[in-house]
């Protein structure tokens, strides 16, 4: 009689233990989210910036003695950003990294030699997660100087659009 009480016991314990049926299976049909990009909004100098490069990856604008690029890249590897934006690699690179309307933005400065002459080259680097928004600014080296104003006014307007 006990082993009949034990066991019933077990069984009564046991049932409260349920399987559940929504296990995915070969069958299941599984289509992954695309992602879209955002738009990347800034405020240039009205007198000079002339949009003179359009493509899916991203935009140049020629400036009064200098140029800006906004480049959207695949997000997740900051180091291939940085080699394809500066074309220096992270170790090579002082980076700051701050934080913009709760997403990450990263900032650097660097030296390219130009066709005519050293270039001077600043770029903000806003990831959201899945997408790098590079925004870069270039001028030659010797004008650079006085134009340190007017980048930052640039690099603080830039922001991202839904």
């Amino acid at each position: 009689m006990k082993k009949w009480i034990l066991l019933f016991v077990m069984l009564f314990f046991l049932t409260g233990c349920n399987t559940r049926g929504d296990f995915e299976t070969v069958g299941d049909v599984y289509a992954p989210e695309t992602l879209t990009p955002r738009e990347v909004a800034l405020v240039l100098p009205s007198d000079a910036a002339v949009q003179t490069l359009s493509s899916e990856q991203g935009k140049l604008y020629l400036c009064d003695g200098y140029s800006v690029c906004v480049q959207t890249l695949q997000g997740g590897n900051l180091e291939e950003t940085l080699r394809q934006v500066t074309g220096y690699t992270l170790e090579r690179l002082t980076l700051l990294e701050t934080e913009k309307e709760g997403l990450r933005l990263y900032r650097c400065v660097w030296t390219a030699a130009g066709e005519g002459g050293d270039q001077i080259a600043q770029t903000a680097i806003i990831d959201d997660g899945n997408f790098h928004y590079a925004v870069t600014a270039m001028a030659p080296s010797e004008s650079a100087g006085a134009l340190s104003n007017t980048w930052q006014e640039i690099f603080q307007s830039v922001r991202l659009t839904n």
